[in-house]
């Protein structure tokens, strides 16, 4: 109820202003992001999910039906973002496989689209779900929950070009690791939650807002995804964090826009037409006082308007064995 209450709040709030024709907010950029897991290029016929060359035509459609100014992919192997910006030239991208080679090709990446005519790229990065975050290739021990191989987050700084003075806006897309890949994979996801935490807060302009886009492998209850969105915890096995982090809290974007919803998932089976579990997410920041772009005179803070969030059908076939999450998002950005 919450959650209605403040969406129902900020959309009077953006009708007052238009109406009025003025505002003390700061000047805001209204971007399209899409998540989307493109199942890498293998076939499963378990979920009626066809090999890569079957397919393929209907990913690109599925992203230009919606022109995202930013995409996040996951499990898009290094040839495949290749082919893909082929088919889709207005986009650049920004993508490494996982291991010390970054060229594999046949290494899946968690690649990052961006429109290259509205945004420029001003920083990019990547770190590595470890114990050695900087070392290709790393994935973490025991203390890690035991994975089997690595994962690893893409991040991006991009800036509007037609307003290059500013900080712009990071991105960060990512996967976490599966079940099946970890000894213990609540821990290691909780772990690498950890971890992007703790790199955001490190963010060279800590006012520039940011997005966390990916396949979480987490339902919306479990602790990886409750501590992104800022929930602590006293250290346990659900929660093992062993010392204070920083205070980030982020919006996950369709539960705002769809408040109360807990079954609707993002998986995709065309034998069965189930669709899960929602494991893929859009997560947008929510700026405390401390940010310091907020506009009232008390230091409160509107938080970003959402304008809206859905999980993009594709009509009866299946694409990939996730679909793709979109939201349009309007974000306070600082000079």
């Amino acid at each position: 109820m919450g959650q209605h209450l403040s969406r129902v709040m900020w959309v009077a709030w953006i009708s007052l202003l238009a109406a009025s024709g003025t505002s003390s907010a700061p000047d805001r950029d209204t971007v399209t992001v899409m998540t989307y897991n493109i199942f890498h290029d293998g076939e499963d016929s378990r979920r009626a999910v066809a090999a890569w060359s079957d397919r393929r035509e209907a990913v690109v459609g599925t992203i230009r039906s919606r022109a995202p100014d930013v995409v996040g992919l996951q499990e898009a192997e290094v040839w495949q973002v290749a082919w893909l910006v082929d088919q889709m030239p207005a986009y650049a991208a920004v993508a490494r496989g996982p291991y010390e080679d970054p060229g594999l090709v046949d290494a899946e990446t968690v690649a990052i689209l961006y429109l290259r005519e509205r945004l420029e790229l001003a920083e990019s990065g990547h770190f590595w779900y470890s114990e050695s975050p900087e070392s290709p290739g790393s994935y973490g021990s025991s203390a890690y929950g035991g994975m089997s191989r690595p994962r690893m987050a893409t991040w991006v700084r991009l800036v509007d070009r037609e307003t290059p003075g500013r900080q712009g806006f990071y991105v960060y897309n990512t996967h976490f690791i599966a079940d099946a890949q970890a000894t213990d994979p609540g821990v290691a996801r909780f772990k690498s939650a950890e971890m992007l935490v703790r790199r955001i807060s490190d963010r060279a302009h800590p006012q520039a807002p940011f997005l966390v886009i990916g396949d979480l492998n987490t339902e919306s209850e479990e602790w990886p995804l409750r501590y992104l969105l800022g929930s602590r915890c006293e250290s346990d096995d659900a929660c093992p964090t062993p010392e204070p982090t920083p205070e980030v809290r982020m919006i996950d974007s369709w539960a705002w826009w769809h408040p109360g919803d807990t079954q609707t998932g993002t998986r995709c089976n065309a034998a069965t037409g189930d669709d899960g579990m929602r494991v893929d997410y859009v997560l947008v920041w929510e700026p405390g006082p401390e940010a310091r772009i907020c506009d009232s005179e008390d230091g409160s803070c509107e938080i970003p308007g959402i304008l809206s969030a859905e999980i993009v059908e594709s009509g009866s076939g299946c694409p990939s064995d996730h679909k793709p999450v979109v939201a349009e998002i309007e974000l306070p950005v600082p000079e």
